[in-house]
């Protein structure tokens, strides 16, 4: 779902019209907003949604696990020039986090 259509999905449950939404989409992303047959298309669709939450990536409850610890290191000792970032993107964690188990875990404990 694009930006524009999760910000429809917001006008949509505070109960706006297609009209309304598609006017404030326009005061937001000028020229670029989606055209009204596709408003009038995706207002129908999201109006038929329910109302609860859309589902939530499935992380981890806490990066500092001893498995995550370890995945880490082999990865940072496997390859020196990676990158904080990097490491957080191949297992979809926060840099911040990466950073500490580092720094934290791996430094500190002499791993």
């Amino acid at each position: 779902m694009t930006t524009e259509q999760t910000n429809l999905k917001f006008l949509v449950r505070l109960g706006k019209t297609t009209t309304q939404a598609l006017r404030l989409l326009q005061d937001v992303y000028g020229d670029d907003t989606m055209s009204i047959g596709r408003a009038f298309e995706w207002h129908r669709r999201l109006r038929r949604e329910d109302v609860e939450d859309d589902p939530r990536c499935r992380r981890l409850a806490t990066s500092r696990a001893e498995e995550i610890i370890e995945l880490v290191r082999r990865k940072v000792h496997g390859d020196y020039c990676l990158t904080v970032r990097m490491i957080a993107k191949e297992f979809d964690m926060n840099c911040k986090r990466v950073w500490t188990i580092i720094t934290n875990d791996l430094v500190k404990e002499g791993r």
